[in-house]
C-alpha cells in the first residue's frame, strides 16, 4: 500500500509517497507563499502521482467534519475544501485529514524522540506555532481536529500585539520565527527577513538578535508550561525550523522552561527532547494516521 502524504504549512507544502513502513520513497514541495495559485500548483503536482490512500496534515484550524482547512498563516484559504478537491484527483482512495501538529506528535511518538511514551505533547516552532497530543498512546484530535492548537492561546492578554487569528497576545505573536525577526528589527537589528539569518547573528553575538530569540524562547516556555499544567503531561518533543537552529535557541529555551516548570508546582520532572524526524515528521505522522484508520 502506497500512501500519498501532504504536509501543509505556512511556508511550504510538502508532498511525499510513503511505503507501508512509512519510509519516504518520493518527496516534493511547493511554496505556500504564492497567493491565489497555491491550489493550482498543488493540483499540478498531485496529478502526476499515484497512491492507494491519501493523508493530509495541515496547519490549523481544520474542520474534520467538513473536510476543510483554514490555516491562519495562509489567509487565502478559509474553509478551503481540501478533502473534496483531493478526492476528485484520487477517486476511490480513502482520504485522512489531521492537524499538522498532531501528525508531528504521532510520528515522534511512534518512530522518533518520544517512542515508548504513552502521553506527550508535540510542538512545532516555525513560521507558526503548532502542537499535537498523544494520549494513552494514540493521537488525540479533539472534537474538530484542533486539539493542542496552542499557538493561539493568549500569554499576554494586555498586549497591544494582535495575532493574525484576531486575538490579542497569542503565543504565536511572540514565539514564531517571523515575529522574532520582526522584534529584532524593532530593536535595531539589520539582516535578512529570515530566522536563519537572525540565528546566525545571535551566534556572532549581536545583542538585538540574542534578545529577540530570548524573548521568543521565553514565550514558548511559558506556553508549553501552560499546556503541561492543564493536562499533567511530562514529555515534550519539539521540532520545526526554528528548533533546528541549535544551541543558540535551545539554551535560552531550556533555561526559561526550567524556571517556568519549577514554579508549576506538581509538574516535577519533565523530559524535553528535540524532534528526531525533523522536516519529514508531518509526512510520516500523516502516513501513520492513515494506516491506523484502516486498522
Amino acid at each position: 500500500m502506497r500512501t500519498l502524504a501532504l504536509d501543509i504549512g505556512a511556508t511550504k507544502i510538502a508532498v511525499a509517497i510513503l511505503d507501508e513502513d512509512h519510509v519516504i520513497q518520493e518527496r516534493q514541495q511547493i511554496s505556500s507563499n504564492i497567493p491565489k495559485v497555491i491550489w493550482q500548483e498543488l493540483e499540478d503536482l498531485l496529478r502526476n502521482l499515484a497512491a492507494d490512500r491519501v493523508a493530509i496534515a495541515s496547519a490549523g484550524p481544520i474542520d474534520l467534519k467538513n473536510g476543510t482547512i483554514s490555516p491562519v498563516n495562509i489567509p487565502q484559504w478559509r474553509a478551503f475544501p481540501i478533502v473534496d478537491l483531493v478526492s476528485d484527483l484520487f477517486p476511490g482512495a480513502p482520504i485522512a485529514l489531521l492537524g499538522d501538529g498532531t501528525a508531528v506528535a504521532l510520528a515522534e511518538n511512534k518512530l522518533g524522540a518520544g517512542m515508548g511514551v504513552q502521553n506527550m505533547l508535540g510542538v512545532v516552532v516555525s513560521t507558526g506555532i503548532g502542537g499535537g497530543l498523544v494520549i494513552d498512546g494514540k493521537a488525540f484530535h479533539g472534537e474538530t481536529g484542533n486539539a493542542a492548537l496552542f499557538g493561539h492561546h493568549a500569554i499576554a492578554f494586555d498586549s497591544r500585539v494582535q495575532c493574525d487569528c484576531g486575538r490579542i497576545g497569542c503565543l504565536e505573536t511572540f514565539a514564531r520565527g517571523p515575529k522574532m525577526v520582526e522584534y529584532a528589527r524593532e530593536l535595531g537589528w539589520i539582516g535578512e527577513e529570515d530566522f536563519r539569518a537572525l540565528a546566525h547573528s545571535a551566534r556572532e553575538g549581536n545583542p538585538f538578535a540574542v534578545k529577540a530569540i530570548d524573548r521568543g524562547a521565553l514565550a514558548l516556555a511559558t506556553g508549553i508550561t501552560n499546556v503541561l499544567n492543564i493536562l499533567d503531561l511530562h514529555t515534550v518533543v519539539i521540532g520545526g525550523g526554528v528548533s533546528f537552529a541549535g544551541e543558540i535557541y535551545w539554551a535560552p529555551f531550556l533555561k526559561h522552561f526550567e524556571n517556568e516548570r519549577r514554579h508549576a508546582g506538581f509538574l516535577g520532572q519533565v523530559d524535553v527532547y528535540p524532534a528526531k524526524l525533523q522536516a519529514d515528521a508531518g509526512l510520516i505522522g500523516a502516513s501513520l494516521f492513515a494506516q491506523e484508520l484502516e486498522g
